[in-house]
């Protein structure tokens, strides 16, 4: 994806990702490689590779709002999701590679006809997730503390948050269903 000077996505970039616009992969030798089969799906798949650095989570939460939008999700929602997002590839930086800024994470989105799926894959170390303690938000905010709460926060934004560890990766799946609410309503994405 072509960065402008502000280190986002160029406008143009982040309208093939809206449109849905995807090259055929080329072989070392520059020739196109045959076309994978995809799953069926009602929109645009796309995938997002980043160094494992903090400075890449706009253009993680850019890309998320748009794909998002583009799946039918409104504003407030569409916000969330990438707020989600955000979260689950923070974790990947922190936790699976421990910070080191020279590793990459891969962002796989997929707009389904009844779901939004985004996967977010690493090759670090693989975390628990059921390690993670059950958050007293209460307590939390009366003890001011900061951090702790990206699993939490995925589940309650997300219809299903999955973590599985498959060929040596980490995967976190994230799943937002598309309700049957009018076009306009807050929330879902239009009736099919």
């Amino acid at each position: 994806m072509p960065f402008g000077a502000s280190g986002l996505p160029t406008e143009r970039a982040l309208e093939a990702v809206k449109a849905g616009a995807r090259g055929r992969p080329r072989s070392a030798a520059g020739q196109k490689r045959p076309a994978r089969p995809r799953p069926a799906a009602s929109g645009p798949s796309v995938l997002l590779r980043i160094p494992s650095q903090t400075s890449f989570l706009g253009v993680v939460r850019e890309v998320t709002q748009r794909t998002a939008a583009a799946a039918g999700f409104r504003g407030g929602t569409a916000e969330r999701l990438a707020l989600a997002v955000d979260e689950a590839v923070t974790n990947a930086i922190e936790h699976a590679y421990g910070g080191a800024p020279d590793r990459r994470i891969e962002i796989r989105f997929q707009d389904g006809s009844h779901e939004f799926r985004v996967e977010v894959v690493d090759n670090g170390a693989m975390v628990d997730p059921r390690a993670v303690p059950h958050v007293d938000l209460d307590r939390f905010v009366t003890e001011r503390r900061t951090g702790g709460l990206g699993v939490h926060l995925m589940e309650k934004i997300m219809d299903s948050v999955t973590f599985r560890r498959s060929a040596r990766r980490n995967v976190c799946c994230l799943v937002k269903q598309k309700d049957a609410r009018p076009p306009g309503a807050e929330g879902g994405a239009p009736a099919p």
